[in-house]
């Protein structure tokens, strides 16, 4: 039976605990587990992560933090397994990339300001990639998973670093119109296709307003959704309690509770 370590301190008694899941006395789960079928789990635990963040609670962080860190911990020990690396070559790896990525930090480089940082970082990974056996993206190089509007968001930020954008946050509100416009001429046309393809550029425009807003769009719909799903179960929890069946009700009585609901989320705040 394999032992549980004697200080739950260390990063290696992380990798111990999850050496021992993977072993022959380990858990059934654990063992069968591969890179591939691991990866919906990373992707919801980061998820589960900015959710923390965002929830501002400390003790939701700290434990959100570390489903992340055995996220990382088990895609290593599945490496090892096949002699490819070891955590340690993974903490190497990231060590050397840091430094080597901020030498205006570790080294005599000069920069005047943030963007003199982005220049010398686009200048390095560009330099990186040469000797990288990653496909060439272009300058858009993004996770191809990233949630649409966080990668459009991403692709205007480094539009702008290539001096390829909108002069202000006005001139995208026109741009923003102007698709709104397209939007409505294929609705009355009634091609499904077409208004598919504008509606999206729809929401690239308005990614990008909020860029120039300085509002992050994956963000703000996420702050979005959560209100609707609270005032909507606001308004289901005073239905019950005024003893309604919601099957039963008007479209008119429906938005009667709707308001209701927010002003009682509105008051909870």
């Amino acid at each position: 039976m394999p032992q549980a370590p004697d200080n739950f301190n260390l990063f290696e008694s992380l990798m111990q605990i999850v050496r021992s899941l993977r072993g022959p006395d380990g858990c059934p789960w654990d063992k069968e587990q591969t890179h591939h079928s691991l990866t919906t789990y990373a992707i919801e635990e980061v998820y589960e992560f900015v959710e923390a963040v965002e929830s501002g609670n400390d003790a939701l962080i700290k434990d959100e933090l570390g489903d992340v860190l055995f996220q990382v911990a088990l895609h290593a020990a599945l490496a090892e397994e096949r002699n490819a690396f070891r955590i340690e070559d993974v903490i190497a790896n990231i060590n050397e990339k840091l430094v080597r990525r901020h030498p205006h930090v570790f080294s005599d480089k000069q920069v005047s300001g943030i963007d003199d940082v982005w220049k010398n970082w686009e200048e390095i990974k560009k330099n990186e990639k040469k000797n990288s056996p990653k496909k060439d993206s272009g300058p858009f190089d993004f996770p191809s998973h990233l949630p649409a509007l966080q990668r459009a968001n991403k692709i205007g930020v480094k539009s702008q670093k290539l001096q390829f954008d909108w002069a202000n946050s006005d001139d995208v509100l026109k741009k923003v119109w102007e698709e709104i416009n397209e939007l409505q001429v294929e609705k009355a046309k009634g091609d499904q296709a077409a208004m598919e393809d504008e509606f999206g550029d729809v929401l690239f425009s308005l990614a990008q307003w909020a860029r120039h807003q300085n509002i992050d769009p994956e963000q703000a719909l996420r702050k979005a959704n959560r209100k609707f799903e609270t005032r909507f179960n606001a308004m289901m929890k005073i239905v019950e309690t005024e003893q309604k069946n919601w099957n039963d009700l008007t479209d008119p009585e429906k938005e009667d509770f709707w308001s209701k609901a927010k002003k009682h989320t509105a008051k909870s705040k």
